[in-house]
């Protein structure tokens, strides 16, 4: 066994819903801790999943996940051979650190972010550099990501909007630190929940095919509500998309994914419904914590990073009173998810009781 992955701690997943009722004598629990969407996907998705004919069962699905490879190329207006796919982005996550990261390398994150990245550097026993983020604002400290960097630095990950704080990074602020970044250094910038972003210009992935170090990930676990059928994506160029393709494992998505997938991306009145949604309770959100004096990041996702002091104690009174949010990520922040406009008064309410 490698040293390195020795004492890793196997990742805490949310309480089922059942068990968490069942405690607390709960009629109703708000799924409020893994930024899960709760108006769920498109009714297409399931159409389309159902229309299915059962005699795939015995055959291996395509392996190139051609349908989906077709939508979402023309969606996002990218090459059709720059799109690697993989089981959430999850599977990309682990397949970059698995394919740039080596013994005695390291990596630079800001901090706090999404703890894969890190989790997946130690197993390929490489270092991960955190950076903090600008206290009061939550915004990344680019100046400071690139003085990091040294000679055995061989990425850099970028969540924009980041997790957990939901803080945006502006595109131009993106490419000026990535102009100044070796071309050796690879920036992955992770965008899982740029649909949320209200900015005109959200998204890194146009440059991709101007910049061989840039890797765009996306997922359609978030705003597009398929977390469960687990769909994910990469946008990168030669040399990296050739030998991304290579190590990934071969018909990785089933026909179910690809056929859901493409279901999801075709419909994007449905998407720009359900954004409306989470822009609307993000803004009520917000403006209830401005007003009370509550110190949180503004928030460009379908979440919100709140200070609350302990963590435990609060997330612990939330879940009593039938709101499961993540307390597990700060000792005195916590993530909220934003949920159906009643759990979101609902909550307001229950935060207001136990942070007063």
């Amino acid at each position: 066994m490698k040293k390195s992955i020795k004492n890793l701690a196997a990742y805490e997943a949310e309480i089922p819903a059942e068990v968490v009722k069942a405690k607390y004598g709960l009629q109703h629990l708000a799924r409020l801790s893994a930024n899960e969407s709760v108006y769920g996907p498109s009714p297409k998705v399931a159409q389309a999943i159902k229309a299915t004919s059962d005699d795939i069962l015995g055959y291996y699905p395509d392996g190139q996940a051609t349908l989906l490879r077709q939508a979402v190329a023309e969606l996002d207006d990218v090459d059709p051979e720059n799109l690697v796919f993989g089981v959430g982005a999850d599977e990309l996550i682990q397949l970059l650190t698995r394919t740039i990261l080596t013994p005695g390398t390291n990596m630079i994150v800001p901090d706090p972010t999404f703890g894969e990245y890190a989790l997946h550097a130690q197993i390929e026993q490489a270092e991960t550099k955190k950076v903090p983020v600008n206290v009061k604002s939550g915004h990344v400290d680019f100046k400071a990501m690139l003085a990091a960097v040294d000679d055995k630095t061989a990425m850099v990950w970028l969540a924009n909007p980041n997790n957990p704080t939901g803080v945006f990074e502006p595109v131009a602020d993106i490419l000026a630190f990535l102009d100044k970044l070796p071309k050796s250094v690879v920036l992955v910038v992770d965008e899982a929940y740029y649909n949320f972003a209200d900015e005109s210009d959200a998204t890194v992935a146009q440059y991709v095919k101007d910049y061989a170090n840039l890797v765009v990930l996306r997922t359609l676990s978030k705003a597009y509500g398929l977390a469960n059928l687990r769909v994910g994506y990469g946008i990168m160029t030669d040399p990296l998309y050739r030998v991304m393709q290579a190590v990934r494992l071969p018909y990785n998505l089933n026909t179910y994914q690809i056929i859901g997938g493409t279901a999801a991306v075709k419909d994007q009145a449905y998407l720009s419904e359900v954004v409306a949604k989470v822009q609307s309770e993000r803004i009520k959100f917000q403006k209830f914590l401005h007003h009370n004096d509550v110190t949180f990041y503004d928030s460009q996702t379908n979440f919100i990073w709140i200070k609350v002091g302990d963590t435990k104690k609060v997330g612990a009174y939330l879940l009593s009173k039938g709101y499961q949010v993540n307390d597990r990520l700060n000792k005195e922040w916590i993530r909220i998810a934003l949920g159906t406009p009643e759990d979101n008064e609902g909550m307001r309410q229950a935060l207001l009781d136990v942070i007063e």
